[in-house]
């Protein structure tokens, strides 16, 4: 059972809530947590609520599992939907194709020697890509797998895409394929054709898309290239790559409703467990939102844009396909090398470059690495090097390189992470999303972008013309390969390590919490209202619980329980954005938390937009750590002696209250302490002790915090310095001398109140060098030393001999001595 110790607690508040009335409002000054930022916010626990990169808390989406995968399966690759409702699953990792039947998943082929990463629709069939030795697409017939083609030397399907009717002559199936990344066009028949679209000079096409043109957009892996193809006027098809991402992998394509492409990537080395940035901690305002015949990206001046080529690459004929062109460089250097190299593998033999001759295997792959050392020389730079078009019998190839135009190549960058970018309808890019996630599938809904990733098993949710940005769910499993939307509006989710299907619904959870971390008052504190600031709609309600404890971990050591739910309403009484105050009933401790109990209605929820608590801590005395008195270093002969003496220390405050100090000092062997300033507000004093006899003194600092605390609350500390000597007084020379011929012989002594003795010595006459003097011990230990000197061969006539004694403190006596040698 929580407990606080209650002598304890009767110490801290001894006057209890009569104090709290009778101590004006400004004596205190309360100290306030207050929440209203991401970063804020994000140290706490959601459940069935998301924490928003605009610093507000509210309602998740609905999620629901939809059956129990078998045992052996841990990814799902693909979902497909039919138009009559039936929705198919691609899942491994050895290949099996699925099938939603009601409440539970049931198996429809097993296919143990391939794998199954793509499916689409043919023809009002299930489509399948088959991957394996032997390649191949496939359509679902009932409960059997009926080949449409096979596919020669490709091992993997990647995706497949069904063109709209007329695009080519009768019913095809577009292939992304892989290892040799090339796009087929496949017409199925009894007799299929297979046209090679594209080679892309990477290993893998990963994923393709449909442009509002109707236009073929390719993904791949290694350069990271995004391709448009399309037919040119001679009906011949012609690859243009239209952008280079810095990351070397491109995981999604999307084509938005307004025409723009979104592209996301997804370098596995960069996919790392947390944010890749800390959260937004500061309020930094609410981008407008633009009105619906804007474009919010297309902005000339929107950071990290990149000016694009022409979206319309000009076709080449074959005069242009098998002549190089220049260089792009400010100057004329002379031959490329590259490109002679180039101009070989297209002329075999060396013969005439229009000669109708078939390039060699050897010089294709030539012809591939010069075009790959290209394009990474293009992500570098930024822009790239035209080079001759390749095109070989049956559809023609045409790599990006051999267009005229340029790909777009995003900024050099040593940003972590992955992105997501746009490119909107002029070929301008921007960078709209970034984290330490993988983006393996974009989907769009509500004018927002939904991106499924990995390896934390997120979808962000991401508004592209707020530039707002949350985690929509974070799911258990590591991977989502597979989302798409429903007819019904649902999005469907297909996980990876656990396999599932979730289905995220298309309105807000109707229940969710969001529970604050620890806040820390650094001592036993009484805890004052919660101030929350939040658009409740009506219909929908918020409940707000507090609990206490002394350790900072709930499950290390009992806290209080969690108070009584305190609802809140929609108060059409209020201004809009009025912050509501709440009580906090838990009991004076250390650590307070917070729980938001949030219940949506009608596809609406509670937006959290700020949470304050206010928190006074009982006083606490002032602490003085330190506390030195000393003279500033001692003068050099015969310079004056420094009677002040600094005092310094140093203290603080718990309540962070400013403090006010006094200075006292107390003659050895007295009781009593004599004042030397008080209503010191900084933590250095010159004192000087000229005003004070010579003697032994403690010196004591007191620091006060009453300027906060009037009354009988001001509290106060004190603390005492070593104990100090202040001397200002030179010893006392006496001397005795006896003049015998040219000699004189001086004796006497040297003596000192307080401070040993420290150097004896003489000067004769006008001479300006002292010469020492010796103690009879031979040893400056003592506040008294004898001494003799004799001085021989002296002149004739009159003298003077000066004599010189110096104490510890540097304090000095002269005294002359007049004779006479005859």
């Amino acid at each position: 059972m929580y407990k606080i110790a209650r002598p304890l607690l009767c110490l801290l508040f001894a006057a209890g809530p009569a104090w709290l009335l009778t101590v004006p409002a400004q004596a205190i000054q309360p100290q306030r947590w207050a929440h209203s930022t991401e970063a804020d916010f994000e140290p706490g626990e959601t459940d069935g609520t998301v924490v928003t990169s605009l610093g507000d808390i509210k309602l998740a989406t609905d999620t629901q599992t939809l059956g129990e995968m078998p045992k052996q399966v841990s990814a799902v690759y693909d979902i497909h939907q039919l138009p009559g409702g039936e929705v198919y699953l691609a899942v491994g990792p050895k290949g099996k194709l699925l099938r939603r039947d009601g409440e539970t998943v049931v198996e429809v082929a097993d296919l143990p020697e391939e794998q199954v990463f793509a499916l689409g629709e043919f023809d009002g069939k299930l489509l399948v890509g088959i991957s394996g030795e032997q390649s191949r697409l496939a359509v679902l017939e009932g409960d059997e797998l009926k080949t449409l083609a096979e596919l020669p030397e490709v091992r993997y399907v990647w995706d497949v895409l069904t063109p709209a009717s007329g695009m080519f002559d009768g019913p095809a199936v577009i292939v992304a394929t892989g290892i040799e990344g090339k796009i087929l066009l496949v017409q199925p028949g009894d007799d299929p054709q297979i046209t090679e679209l594209l080679d892309a000079s990477q290993a893998n096409i990963l994923c393709l898309a449909l442009d509002a043109q109707g236009r073929i957009c390719a993904g791949t892996d290694e350069d990271g290239l995004v391709f448009r193809i399309e037919a040119g006027e001679d009906g011949a098809y012609q690859g243009f790559a239209m952008f280079d991402a810095p990351e070397p992998e491109i995981g999604a394509l999307l084509v938005a409703a307004d025409g723009s492409i979104y592209v996301g990537t997804a370098d596995a080395e960069q996919a790392r467990p947390g944010r890749l940035e800390e959260a937004v901690s500061d309020e930094s305002g609410r981008p407008a939102e633009s009105q619906p015949d804007e474009d919010p990206a297309s902005d000339e001046d929107e950071p990290g844009e990149v000016p694009g080529v022409q979206p319309e690459p000009e076709p080449m004929d074959e005069d242009q396909a098998s002549e190089p062109d220049e260089p792009a460089t400010d100057e004329d250097t002379g031959d490329d090398p590259a490109d002679d190299a180039e101009a070989e593998a297209e002329e075999p033999g060396g013969g005439d470059a229009t000669a109708e001759t078939e390039p060699t295997a050897e010089q294709y792959d030539r012809l591939r690495e010069l075009i790959r050392d290209r394009l990474r020389q293009a992500r570098k730079s930024g822009s790239m090097q035209a080079g001759a078009a390749m095109g070989a019998g049956g559809g023609r190839s045409t790599s990006s390189t051999g267009s005229r135009s340029r790909p777009v190549s995003a900024p050099a960058s040593e940003k972590e992470g992955n992105a997501v970018y746009r490119i909107d309808s002029q070929g301008f890019v921007h960078e709209v999303f970034r984290d330490s996630a993988m983006i393996l599938k974009l989907v769009q809904a509500d004018g927002k972008l939904l991106a499924a990733t990995g390896n934390e098993g997120q979808v962000f949710v991401i508004d592209p013309q707020t530039r707002e940005t949350a985690v929509l769910v974070n799911l258990d499993a590591e991977q989502i390969p597979a989302m798409m939307i429903a007819p019904d509006g649902a999005t469907l989710l297909g996980t990876a390590n656990p396999a599932q299907l979730v289905s995220l619904g298309s309105s807000y959870a109707l229940r969710g919490v969001y529970t604050s971390p620890s806040l820390d008052a650094a001592q036993i504190s009484l805890f004052g209202a919660l101030s929350i600031t939040a658009d409740i709609p009506q219909g929908c309600s918020m409940t707000v619980e507090t609990r206490s404890g002394n350790v900072q971990d709930p499950e290390q050591a009992a806290w209080s329980k969690w108070s009584d739910a305190q609802a809140l309403m929609p108060d059409p009484k209020l201004p809009a954005l009025q912050p509501k105050l709440v009580t906090v009933q838990s009991p004076p401790a250390r650590f307070l938390q917070y729980r938001l109990t949030l219940t949506g209605h009608d596809n609406q929820s509670p937006v959290i937009d700020r949470v304050e608590a206010a928190y006074v801590t009982p006083n606490l005395k002032p602490i003085i750590t330190t506390i030195t008195a000393a003279y500033p270093e001692e003068a050099e002969e015969d310079a004056p002696n420094p009677t002040t003496m600094n005092i310094e220390w140093e203290a603080a405050d718990d309540n962070q209250d400013p403090l006010i100090y006094k200075l006292r000092y107390q003659p050895a062997g007295s009781d009593k302490f004599l004042l030397i300033a008080e209503d010191l507000t900084e933590t250095t004093y010159e004192w000087q002790t000229r005003r004070v006899p010579d003697g032994r003194y403690i010196v004591q600092v007191t620091a006060d915090d009453r300027p906060d605390n009037p009354g009988d609350m001001a509290m106060t500390a004190t603390r005492r310095a070593s104990p100090i000597l202040i001397d200002n007084s030179p010893p006392t020379i006496t001397s005795d001398h006896a003049v015998n011929g040219r000699e004189i012989k001086v004796s006497g002594q040297a003596i000192d109140n307080w401070s040993p003795i420290r150097a004896l010595a003489y000067v004769l006459d006008s001479d300006q060098a002292y010469h020492p003097i010796l103690p009879g011990d031979l040893i400056f230990d003592s506040t008294q030393e004898s001494w003799e000197v004799t001085i021989p061969d002296l002149s004739p006539g009159p003298h003077v001999l000066t004599l010189r004694a110096s104490d510890n403190r540097g304090n000095t006596a002269y005294i002359p001595v007049l004779f006479e040698i005859k």
